[in-house]
This record gives structure tokens, C-alpha cells and sequence, in this order.
């Protein structure tokens, strides 16, 4: 029995960081954030500057996983998804995961260090931005003109944001001001990462 589990464990792990396993990351990472939603209060997570302060760091990674509502979630679950269908040929093993966790924290740690006025935050968006940055700077490395436009709309969104003060129909949605700072600071992390060389493997991208 045990070594019936171990090879299931084992397979499973090697799936994992498979060329296809983009899509089992994103119904990972959206049940974990659903369970979390569910069952740990939105306090224990978000991020909060006195608290970090006074020594709660990973809540300057775990404030990327505390949402307002239950709309505000599903909002970001959305984006990951349409993301996945955009790049998935470039989130391939673990690079999903990877990514997030590393714009999560760009997105923390810029919050921290140059806006000293947020007290709080909660939300994805700011990685998914980064993400969405990163994304289109693949499409550019294997000449794709769709990262052109993906990065002129994304700086187009990022100009109307800034313009509005964070002020949209999706501030009452999610019962909080959109933190366009976020936004920004997601999306310089992934114009940096998406700058650094990616292997794909033996997977072909078609141009």
C-alpha cells in the first residue's frame, strides 16, 4: 500500500513539472485560494502595514491571496484563467507557481518600500499584471506582433487607471478603490522577468 502511494505521489510530482501541467497549476492555485477564502479570515492574511511592522512579514506575500469578496476573487480568478489561455504555451513545469510567488513578492515589497500610504492591500491583480507583462514579452521574443499590442493595451489600461484615481465600476464591485500602485509595480516586475532568457524545453512554439 505504501509504495502503491509513493508511486502515485511520484507520478503525480512528475506531472507537475511536466510540459503539461499549466493548467493543473491553475485549478491548484484556484481551489487553494477558494479554500482559503472559505475557511482563513481575510485579517489573518492581507497585508497591513502596522502589523508587518511589528513582524508579521509573509503578510507581505500573503496579502496577494486575501481578497475583499467573494467577487473580488472570482475577478482574479478570471484574469489567471484567461492568462493560462493566453501564455500556456510559455507556463509550462513549474513556471506558474514560480512566477507568481516572485511577482507576489515584487508586488509585497513594492507596496512596502514606495507606498508608504497604503495601510492595506489585498488582491492578485498586481501579479497578474506582471504576469500579463510577462506573457506579452514572450510573444515578442518569438516575434509574435500580439505582444506589441498586448503591451500597448496594458500601458493604455495602466494611463486610464492612473488618470481615475483608481475610481471604476469594479471599486464598487469589490467594495475597495482599485490600488493602481499595484498594478504598476506587477507590471515593472514582469517587464524585468520577462527580459531574463526562458528555455522551453522540447516543446515547439508556434510563430
Amino acid at each position: 500500500m505504501q509504495r502503491v502511494q509513493y508511486r502515485l505521489f511520484l507520478s503525480l510530482g512528475r506531472f507537475m513539472l511536466s510540459e503539461k501541467s499549466g493548467l493543473l497549476w491553475v485549478i491548484t492555485l484556484s481551489l487553494a485560494s477558494l479554500l482559503l477564502f472559505f475557511t482563513v479570515p481575510n485579517h489573518l492574511l492581507s497585508f497591513e502595514r502596522a502589523l508587518i511592522a511589528q513582524g508579521e512579514g509573509w503578510r507581505i506575500i500573503t496579502g496577494n491571496l486575501a481578497h475583499t469578496n467573494l467577487w473580488h476573487l472570482l475577478l482574479n480568478l478570471s484574469g489567471l484563467c484567461v492568462l493560462y489561455s493566453l501564455f500556456r504555451e510559455y507556463l509550462t513545469g513549474c513556471r506558474l507557481p514560480v512566477l507568481l510567488l516572485l511577482l507576489g513578492c515584487a508586488v509585497g515589497l513594492g507596496i512596502w518600500w514606495w507606498c508608504p500610504q497604503t495601510q492595506w492591500y489585498m488582491g492578485l491583480s498586481g501579479a497578474l499584471h506582471g504576469l500579463f507583462v510577462w506573457g506579452a514579452l514572450q510573444d515578442i521574443r518569438y516575434r509574435r506582433y500580439s505582444g506589441w499590442l498586448m503591451l500597448l493595451g496594458v500601458t493604455i489600461k495602466l494611463g486610464v487607471d492612473f488618470y481615475s484615481a483608481g475610481g471604476s465600476p469594479v471599486s464598487a464591485l469589490i467594495g475597495a478603490r482599485v490600488h493602481i500602485e499595484s498594478h504598476l509595480i506587477g507590471s515593472g516586475a514582469g517587464l524585468l522577468l520577462g527580459l531574463l532568457p526562458v528555455s522551453l524545453g522540447t516543446q515547439t512554439v508556434k510563430e
